[in-house]
């Protein structure tokens, strides 16, 4: 966090803000944590919360099983587990739909699998390839659908590798579908994480990551220079805020739109983080273009006090009942003398004391239920992008094949425990040849440390009773670091896997052999992913194409913002944004993907720099201009004619001559289309 100048009145405002805060009475606190019952949880500890759920659906069943000596029942602890995993969060029905889908879906798998697998290896590869394809296509039900079908196509290749009788067979289902519901029980009646949670962590994330861009634009950062590196670190946390801040209003489309206060309370938060970052992009930007001699000091208190603002905005915003209370004193810094003329660092801060305000009277005290913004619009979720659209049925065929293809290896090879090479097969795969390597990496890196951990943990745990106390902090660990790092994540899993199957059917070296075949199955997926990758120019020029567009609209309402609202102008920015994101996203995987010079990329990253100069220069514009008399006519011609690029000859220029700025306060905008005029030339010469 800045350090702040106590000789600005400003700093003092703050400080005395805080002497107070540090003197507030103990009890009284206490009473209005035990009144509001709003304690704010971090992600680790949520996490750790979800991990202790985990292991107790687990180890209750092991116990279970190891008491009555029952090995079957292993399959109820398998269902337990991948439940927990297949919990995609938020709204209680969402939920229920989902493990409540995978434990009917695994019920009915399992001794279909294992019935099939009667018939020979034939039968069972197609088996598969129909099974994966069906799961694989829950995707294009949205984000809380995927994890569910991928575990169900987790029991389908696990389950081929016990053949059984019918009779037998359907006992593996109804094993399954008892743990599946004891979990679900756990997750939604009996451990209950309140459906608000991860909404709310996706905003105190949005505040956390804002927090890291203010960082780099303090006193003496590279954040405000022009070096390569700098450009590069920008675009990074305009990339991260944006996802960010897009991740909370996609988990915030899932929660009911009517009679949800708690929901009100999380939107105000999200409307602020935006306009926030609006400000440090308008920071950023004219930072990078050479400070006047009068800002400097301006330049310190706004950063310091939004620093402040951001920690205590991020604190809150994790919080069921939000306190507003601290940000009043904020707010009035932020509007304070010091900074009331002429810079434009004043008019961002009155900027930013707005938006402070506007929340404060959105949340508690103030408010305990906020005015409903009528900006803001209440747009039910999104479904996904439908079952049978191309993305969703061409990586469904690709997973189905890499499944048949790594049961066809396992056979071949003869692996003991065939289904750990068919499991990991199912879960690197990736839409993206560049995800798929990179999980694969993560998942062999995983089974090798775990294989480590579980020989280790073998030699010392001499006793089945030991083995059976240790499981329950491998699960907890084990789904409490799945948001951590996938690395650890497969590190614990790998040892609980391993301590399960020790210790209801034990085997040897169990530990090399899951390593072994976690390898095959990766290297398997990599290959089918290598030999069968997306479409990916088309998808690059789509995608650049798209934030051209979107970039362009957004300067357009600036230049003509006379006759711009507010509300249009907002929601063009957040387009561009999110434009720009996805184009820099999948450029980076083309990256990754060795694809830099088949594709443009270099090209192409050179118009996504000076698109985000654009941006930059717009939001400079928007936020710090006074109301023009009239649009700028000149700048409107220069970006239609820019609109018009994919028409253009390679050839094509913006005309060089000064655009007079007809009252705007710098022509930042007209050398950022000069800019981005030059960039496209290049890219059109390339692509000829």
């Amino acid at each position: 966090m800045a350090t702040i100048d106590t000789r600005n009145e400003s700093a003092k405002c703050l400080l005395s803000r805080r002497h107070r805060a540090g003197h507030a009475p103990l009890l009284s606190a206490l009473v209005r944590f035990l009144e509001k019952n709003s304690v704010a949880l971090t992600p680790e500890q949520i996490g750790f919360m979800e991990g202790l759920r985990a292991a107790t659906a687990v180890a209750v069943v092991v116990a279970i099983a190891w008491v009555l000596d029952a090995p079957t029942l292993g399959w109820a602890a398998f269902g337990a587990f991948w439940t927990c995993l297949a919990d995609p969060g938020g709204p209680d029905r969402e939920r229920f739909l989902a493990m409540g889908g995978l434990a009917i879906a695994g019920a009915i798998t399992a001794p279909l699998a294992a019935t099939l697998a009667e018939f020979g290896p034939l039968i069972a590869a197609l088996f598969l390839l129909a099974t994966v394809f069906l799961y694989s296509l829950s995707r294009g039900w949205g984000p809380a659908a995927a994890p569910a079908g991928l575990m169900a196509s987790v029991v389908a290749v696990v389950a081929i590798s016990f053949p059984r009788p019918p009779l037998a067979a359907a006992e593996l289902g109804i094993t399954f579908f008892s743990g599946s519901i004891w979990a679900t029980t756990l997750c939604l009646l009996i451990c209950r994480i309140h459906p608000h949670g991860p909404a709310r962590r996706a905003v105190a994330a949005a505040y956390a990551r804002l927090q890291d861009m203010l960082a780099d634009l303090l006193p003496g950062e590279s954040g405000t220079s022009s070096s390569k590196k700098s450009v590069t670190l920008a675009a990074d946390h305009r990339r991260a805020v944006r996802n960010a801040i897009e991740h909370g209003h996609a988990l915030l489309a899932r929660l009911p739109c009517e009679g949800d206060v708690e929901r009100d309370y999380i939107r105000a938060g999200l409307d602020v983080a935006d306009q926030l970052f609006a400000t440090l992009i308008a920071i950023e930007h004219r930072g990078r273009n050479g400070f006047a001699p009068s800002d400097g000091a301006a330049y310190r208190e706004t950063i310091g006090i939004l620093a402040e603002a951001l920690a205590e905005l991020n604190h809150q915003s994790g919080r069921r009942m939000p306190d507003g209370s601290a940000l009043v004193a904020i707010a009035k810094c932020l509007k304070s003398e010091p900074l009331a003329k002429g810079t434009l660092f004043a008019k961002l801060s009155a900027q930013s004391a707005a938006a402070l305000d506007s929340l404060i009277r959105q949340w508690p005290p103030v408010a305990l239920a906020p005015r409903r913004n009528p900006i803001a619009s209440c747009k039910p979720a999104q479904s996904g992008s439908g079952l049978f659209a191309p993305p969703i049925v061409r990586h469904a065929v690709r997973a189905a094949i890499a499944v048949m293809v790594a049961y066809a290896a396992a056979q071949f090879l003869r692996l003991d425990y065939s289904y750990w090479a068919t499991m990991a097969t199912v879960v690197c795969m990736q839409p993206g040849a560049s995800a798929t390597w990179r999980r694969s990496l993560e998942r062999i890196l995983g089974s090798v440390t775990g294989a480590v951990i579980a020989a280790a943990g073998a030699e010392l745990l001499s006793t089945q009773g030991a083995l059976l106390l240790v499981i329950f902090p491998v699960a907890a660990a084990t789904i409490a670091l799945r948001s951590v790092s996938y690395t650890l994540f497969v590190a614990f899993l790998t040892p609980l896997f391993i301590f399960v199957s020790e210790l209801l059917q034990p085997g040897h070296s169990l530990a090399w052999t899951r390593a072994l075949d976690n390898v095959v199955g990766a290297l398997i997926g990599v290959g089918i992913s290598s030999l069968w990758p997306e479409r990916v120019r088309d998808a690059m020029e789509a995608a650049l194409s798209k934030a051209i567009d979107a970039n362009l609209a957004y300067a357009e309402l600036v230049a003509g913002q006379a006759g711009s609202a507010d509300s249009a102008i907002r929601d063009a920015r957040r387009a561009a944004g999110i434009a720009s994101t996805a184009a820099e996203t999948c450029r980076q995987r083309l990256v990754l993907e060795g694809r830099r010079y088949s594709s443009h990329l270099d090209e192409a990253a050179d118009v996504l720099a000076a698109l985000r100069n654009l941006a930059g220069a717009a939001t400079s514009e928007w936020l710090e201009a006074d109301r023009p008399g009239g649009s700028n006519k000149t700048l409107l011609e220069a970006i239609d004619r820019l609109r018009h690029w994919r028409s253009a000859t390679p050839k094509f220029f913006v005309p060089e001559q000064s655009i007079p700025t007809n009252g705007f306060t710098t022509d930042d905008l007209a050398e950022s289309l000069h800019s981005l005029g030059a960039q496209l030339s290049v890219y059109l010469r390339a692509l000829v």
